[in-house]
């Protein structure tokens, strides 16, 4: 563009009237053709939320693992973190508290969960399309953008965390690509409010979605900037803007004790879902320590031509995205984050890894490690659509006489990256093949809790079986964390350790390592309940249920507690004052 300034008369040339009057054309047909397309990516955002939600939109509450949503929850200590144990689902679960006095609890869920698919894949569009337009001054084509963001959006990363529920890591893995979207594309000096409304997704997804934000963030921040000072004022903004938004979880956190058992480090580490070894699932985005959280269908031949989609995102990467600097400091953090999932994997890894949680708990972020493979996932997003960018770019320079040829054979190429990730996996479909699905509480449920809430004397609720997570036949037999700390406004005690297989992590609420010592000691337990405050008992699962009245006290070893409700749903009772 030539521009030739003469007093106070701008005089522009030739090649600035033809894209004005590109403009121009353009706007007569409607919206400028980038506005057009940046709708693409957040239709099919939507349209795969849809189709990977499934049953789970119908009226009612999608309940797996950590995902627990209740009708109008009760404002309490716990949204703040201050009913202790880990502020693990600080703030996500007070955000939701406060939405769901304006939406049903149920619709806000699914908004939720669509909008973590619609921020994905538009999100990734976007940090392609910018960068790319940067880099060279032109659009890439649709379908590069669909690419990155399918790929992004449908991968098993997001197929076995969303069984898992993690609904809020999952928002920040959403809002990963416009954070950097903004660092990479945006003006040299982060526009600090901008930056805290691009962190928003992550802060609300609290310490998970954080930190797999800010393991991302701070190498794009370092990869742009003349010299070392601006580079490291723009990585002290970045980190400020982490650390202020943080803040929910972290003075919790630091005003009550945080406890870990290092023995998590070898029950959360990464491990082989598919025939390539752990680090070879964690290189194609799967490796959960849970094995029913894989995806229906994958792990054997589906997972060797999933590894051809990596493979070619891999090569779009280093062969495009990387020379063209595309999102600079992403590959970087992609493999700094592939570093910290492959920490379990090896004996002495898991050592390091128990060393340093026995030193200062707060490095028990670290165990679950596949969920820090996140910026290799966007990495392998961008190289993806590169590729497929780059592919239709060489058309263009192509002689005339094959270029039709060439046109079409770059468009099949855009729709088989585009759609390889649904293709290759469906069990990431109609709610994880059905295990995603609506269900409503029970009615006895909403009748305790109103009964258990109305109550105006002190005292804390302990749950009953002595676990952390259940299968209710009226969920499907699915496995979900018991919903009652989440219904009740009083204070629940529940046993936090968690088992899987053989292995068994330690509890980590001083209530539940406390009353672990009551409740594993043989002999009657009402006078010691009442004297560690607590006022009701509650049990929700287990042989109890449907017996004779006439002898649960008794079976329970609470002799001269008060059955206040029984069901087949529950039973409660109560413990007065006085007896024993």
């Amino acid at each position: 563009m030539q521009n030739l300034v003469s007093g106070s008369t701008v005089v522009r040339g030739p090649a600035y009237r033809a894209a004005l009057a590109h403009r121009v054309a353009l706007a007569r047909h409607g919206l400028p053709r980038p506005r057009r397309q940046a709708w693409w990516p957040a239709l099919a955002g939507l349209l795969l939320g849809l189709l990977a939600i499934g049953p789970g939109l119908a009226r009612g509450f999608v309940l797996s693992y950590d995902m627990v949503f209740v009708p109008e929850p009760p404002f309490s200590s716990a949204l703040l973190g201050l009913a202790g144990g880990p502020a693990r689902p600080v703030p996500s679960d007070a955000v939701v508290a406060v939405a769901a006095r304006v939406i049903p609890a149920d619709i806000l869920q699914k908004l939720i969960l669509l909008s973590i698919f619609l921020l994905a894949c538009s999100g990734a569009a976007a940090l392609l399309a910018d960068c790319w337009h940067a880099r060279t001054g032109e659009r890439p084509p649709l379908l590069a953008g669909l690419a990155a963001g399918v790929y992004y959006t449908w991968n098993p990363y997001v197929a076995e965390r969303l069984v898992m529920g993690q609904w809020a890591l999952l928002l920040g893995y959403a809002g990963l690509p416009w954070v950097l979207r903004l660092l990479c594309t945006g003006p040299v000096r982060i526009g600090r409010v901008r930056l805290v409304l691009t962190l928003l997704p992550a802060a609300i997804g609290g310490f998970a979605g954080m930190v797999i934000t800010g393991l991302a963030a701070a190498p794009a921040a370092l990869a742009r900037g003349e010299g070392r000072r601006q580079r490291a004022r723009r990585l002290a903004v970045v980190l400020a803007g982490c650390l202020l938004l943080s803040l929910p979880w972290m003075i919790p956190s630091l005003i009550e004790p945080v406890r870990a058992d290092p023995a998590g480090a070898n029950l959360f580490a990464a491990r082989a879902d598919t025939p390539f070894g752990s680090l070879g699932s964690l290189v194609v985005l799967s490796g959960i320590w849970n094995a029913q959280a894989v995806p229906a269908g994958y792990g054997g031949v589906p997972a060797v031509f999933w590894l051809l989609v990596v493979v070619a995102a891999g090569a779009g990467y280093l062969l495009c995205a990387r020379p063209m600097r595309l999102s600079p400091g992403l590959g970087g953090a992609g493999l700094i984050g592939l570093a910290v999932a492959a920490l379990g994997v090896t004996a002495p890894g898991r050592a390091v890894l128990r060393d340093l949680i026995s030193a200062w708990a707060g490095f028990a972020v670290l165990r679950d490690g596949q969920q820090y493979v996140a910026a290799l996932a966007l990495a392998e997003a961008i190289g993806l659509g590169a590729g497929v960018a780059w592919a239709a770019r060489r058309v263009k320079v192509t002689p005339a006489a094959g270029r039709g040829r060439g046109a079409a054979a770059g468009a099949v190429l855009g729709v088989v990256a585009v759609l390889a990730p649904v293709l290759l996996l469906p069990g990431m479909a109609w709610g994880s093949t059905g295990r995603l699905h609506a269900v409503s509480y029970p009615a006895d449920w909403l009748t305790a809790r109103q009964l258990l809430d109305s109550d105006p004397a002190p005292g804390t609720v302990l749950l009953l079986p002595w676990a952390q997570y259940r299968r209710y036949p009226w969920n499907g037999g699915e496995a979900v964390f018991d919903p009652w700390s989440r219904l009740l406004s009083r204070t629940v005690i529940y046993n936090d350790a968690l088992t899987v297989g053989d292995q068994t992590i330690g509890q980590e609420g001083a209530a539940s390592i406390a009353l672990n010592r009551v409740i594993t000691q043989p002999g009657p337990l009402t006078a010691r309940l009442r004297a560690a405050g607590v006022r009701y008992v509650l049990v929700d699962a287990g042989p109890l249920l449907g017996g004779a009245r006439a002898g649960l006290a008794a079976a329970a070893r609470l002799p001269g507690a008060q059955l206040v409700m029984a069901s087949s749903d529950l039973v409660i009772f109560r413990l007065s004052e006085g007896k024993s």
